[in-house]
């Protein structure tokens, strides 16, 4: 095997596929990507960790057809540090490669194509066309608040959801949910919702910087994803995800009405007074509202900003990192905060507009 490539094209399918190449893993094979040369133009890159698996079909020169696999994580960094514009990969005896460029050349270790795993092949499935950047946005609304806890598998992911002409994805963790829906044109029809891990959609946006727009499909137990010469294969979360609706609020007898950016702010001045277990309080009263935090180790701070509540005066403690990260989601300049009650889940969402949420669990204060 041998090929020429061009260096920032070589980096374009390195770069998605070692993050995806899983180095902690007891199997050697899923540290390594996978080099194939198809045809006389087409270098097939692949990289797997056997539930989130990448192909990228890049164009090259070939002399000569073969395959290898090397390590991802040390063929990208010598790669990207490599002086030419131009690569050549030659593959020698005993799967090693010799790599040219300009005035360098490698000689690195491989392992042999034919034990790499098989990656689920995307062009079995059925696809539906969406917008990357509504597509990366709903993304961005979620991941924050999908449970890192291994033992809640459940709820390592985000659920979505979609009709065909609306899509919707919901996380949580258990303190805390955030909910956003779009409406999308010819869009995937569903049974039933999904659950896609987290590492899966961390890699997805990475893919969606690629082009304007994507083809998705699911196809069971796999969700495929296909930016122009570029297919990721994520395995779904096979689990029944809790009924969120549940968790959302119905009833808003109380509702602060408070600028945005300026109360991230007072948050996050509050934070540093604050710890894991002692949150933040949020007392309104028709005057407006005053944020307070103390901490015996640290000291306390109180701060008052103008605010838009006609109901009794309530207060309610919240962890402040968990709301910060929801409202730095939002873009409006106007938020509200719903509450039934000082023990009772937080809604809190855009004034105007209902496509995106998040519920936060309170804290005793």
């Amino acid at each position: 095997m041998e090929f020429r490539i061009a260096k920032t094209e070589f980096l374009r399918g390195l770069r998605l596929a070692q993050g995806i190449a899983d180095r902690k893993s007891t199997m050697p094979m899923l540290a390594n990507v996978l080099l194939r040369t198809q045809g006389k133009n087409q270098l097939l890159v692949a990289a797997t960790d056997l539930n989130v698996s990448l192909t990228a079909e890049l164009k090259s020169t070939n002399a000569s057809e073969g395959g290898i696999t090397l390590g991802a994580k040390n063929l990208y960094e010598l790669i990207a540090n490599a002086p030419g514009d131009e690569v050549t990969l030659k593959k020698a005896d005993n799967h090693w490669a010799e790599i040219k460029s300009g005035k360098v050349t490698y000689r690195i270790v491989g392992m042999p194509d034919r034990d790499f795993p098989k990656v689920p092949d995307h062009r079995e499935a059925s696809y539906s066309t969406l917008e990357s950047a509504v597509l990366r946005e709903m993304i961005e609304r979620t991941l924050f608040s999908v449970c890192n806890d291994e033992t809640r598998f459940h709820l390592n992911g985000v659920y979505f959801e979609s009709d065909g002409s609306k899509a919707r994805m919901v996380s949580t963790d258990g303190h805390r949910l955030s909910k956003v829906e779009r409406t999308i044109a010819n869009g995937p029809k569903l049974t039933s919702g999904i659950i896609i891990p987290k590492k899966g959609l961390l890699e997805i946006r990475k893919v969606l910087d690629q082009g304007p727009s994507c083809k998705l499909a699911i196809k069971t137990p796999h969700l495929f994803l296909v930016q122009e010469d570029i297919a990721i294969a994520v395995k779904l979360i096979d689990a029944q995800f809790p009924p969120y609706e549940q968790v959302i609020p119905k009833e808003h007898k109380k509702v602060i009405t408070v600028d945005r950016g300026r109360f991230i702010d007072a948050l996050r001045r509050a934070q540093l007074m604050s710890s894991e277990t002692r949150g933040v309080k949020v007392a309104a009263t028709r005057e407006g509202v005053t944020i307070t935090s103390d901490n015996p180790d640290l000291g306390e701070v109180r701060e008052e900003m103008d605010a838009e509540y006609n109901g009794e005066p309530i207060a309610i403690g919240f962890n402040p990192k968990y709301v910060v990260e929801l409202l730095s989601q939002m873009t409006c300049d106007q938020i509200t905060i719903n509450l039934g009650g000082e023990l009772d889940p937080g809604l809190i969402k855009p004034l105007t507009g209902d496509d995106y949420l998040g519920v936060v669990m309170p804290m005793r204060i």
